[in-house]
């Protein structure tokens, strides 16, 4: 875990209606990494809960009651006021379902169970690069 002084306050929503995906997600990227985060348990409440207190990054379900994923996503990369980093964080791997979240705007696509570990660096990564302090890793590749 490599949470830093310059990114620990960054802000997650978690959009999950999985209690138990959400819950150790979340507290994974609380406890361990430092930042602050909010669930919601569909996407319509997913919505709200950004409009009202825009996060810094979104990890969205895309199979998810009221309004899927897919669309929540759309609807906030387009209406937030700063562009949070989005990630898919879905059960459906297909092609279609990839393809779909690609044209919505979303930077990740992610299949559960997906690495938390995986998911801490994309998040930092993202945090670096929109405070200069990013530079790619040269063996990555």
């Amino acid at each position: 875990m490599t949470a830093s002084h310059s990114t620990a306050t960054a802000s997650v929503l978690i959009v999950e209606d999985n209690a138990d995906v959400a819950d150790s997600l979340a507290r994974f990227l609380r406890i361990g990494c430092g930042y602050e985060v909010s669930t919601a348990p569909d996407g319509v409440k997913g919505v709200r809960a950004a409009l009202e207190n825009p996060p810094d990054i979104i990890i969205l379900d895309i199979g998810l009651p009221k309004k899927n994923g897919i669309l929540v996503g759309e609807e906030l990369i387009e209406s937030l006021p700063d562009r949070p980093l989005v990630i898919a964080l879905t059960g459906y791997g297909d092609a279609t379902t990839r393809a779909l979240a690609e044209e919505a705007g979303f930077d990740h696509f992610l299949i559960k169970p997906a690495d938390p570990f995986h998911i801490e660096s994309l998040i930092e990564d993202h945090l670096k690069r929109r405070s200069g302090e990013y530079e790619p890793d040269p063996t990555s590749r």
